[in-house]
């Protein structure tokens, strides 16, 4: 994927846990607020940096008081802040995978560091001039939220986006429109189809990973190349740093680490058992 949100590593940032509350099995989003908030200096005599950067699909590291790193999505800055006023928030949501099982993880009040973003992206350069094609669900449709919003801020560089989020369907031109002569409807045959155009489409598509690909293998069986398929892969992500091998699968194109060369990655870069799952069994 491109080098577009690549930033300098640093080292993990302090905040406090504010607020914990469960997002999905295995998941947590906690809201941390900065030490040393109200621009106070933090506990190394530096001034408290509330802000994270912007990345669109990559992903962050959240480093616990035990010493645990945990791979995190989603990190954003909340349009309200606790008490419900509308005034621009110092506060930071992170939707943390594959949490340890455990009362006193990432308790209220700990002190936890964060740092990132790291991985690759969604790739937007790839789809200058070109329509796109966003489809997302469930725990996908936040990962897919920032694509959304750069496309409709820069909508010159776009011919067109097209949207398909639970089963609603979306669309704005920000150019010509090609004709659309294939369909998607990743909801199943009850759902709204939504139309793309093989030839002049980068597709983004985010949920749970087998859906995910098998809504790709209907997009690259319709004649869009595998290489404008772009998948989140997020639950795959293992240690963050792709040194422990966990995250390392086997694909079309070779072995990928997913940590390492993802989460974002191109269809022929997912799984070969997400995208050949084996049959089940038949009692």
């Amino acid at each position: 994927m491109a080098g577009r949100y690549l930033v300098r590593s640093t080292s993990p940032r302090r905040y406090r846990i504010v607020d914990r509350y469960a997002a999905a099995p295995g998941e947590l989003t906690l809201v941390l607020a900065p030490e040393g908030a109200d621009g106070a200096e933090g506990d190394d005599g530096t001034a408290a940096r509330a802000s994270v950067p912007s990345a669109a699909g990559r992903f962050w590291v959240l480093h616990t008081a035990s010493g645990q790193r945990l791979p995190a999505a989603d990190v954003s800055t909340p349009r309200l802040h606790a008490d419900g006023s509308t005034a621009e928030s110092c506060l930071v949501e992170v939707r943390a995978l594959r949490l340890p099982c455990g009362p006193r993880t990432c308790a209220i009040g700990d002190v936890v560091g964060l740092s990132g973003p790291r991985g690759s992206g969604w790739d937007l350069d790839a789809a200058a001039g070109l329509a796109v094609l966003v489809v997302g669900w469930e725990r996908g449709l936040g990962l897919l939220r920032p694509v959304v919003e750069r496309v409709l801020a820069d909508s010159a560089r776009y011919r067109e986006l097209r949207v398909w989020a639970a089963g609603a369907v979306w669309s704005a031109s920000g150019g010509p429109v090609a004709v659309a002569s294939g369909r998607v409807a990743p909801g199943g045959p009850d759902a709204p189809t939504l139309g793309f155009d093989p030839d002049g489409t980068v597709a983004m598509l985010a949920g749970p990973l087998e859906e995910t690909a098998r809504t790709a293998a209907e997009l690259h069986a319709q004649g869009m190349p595998a290489e404008r398929i772009q998948i989140a892969a997020h639950e795959l992500l293992r240690c963050g740093t792709g040194r422990c091998g966990g995250c390392r699968v086997e694909a079309v194109s070779g072995a990928v680490r997913v940590c390492a060369d993802g989460p974002v990655l191109r269809y022929d870069q997912t799984p070969l058992s997400v995208r050949c799952p084996r049959p089940t069994a038949t009692p």
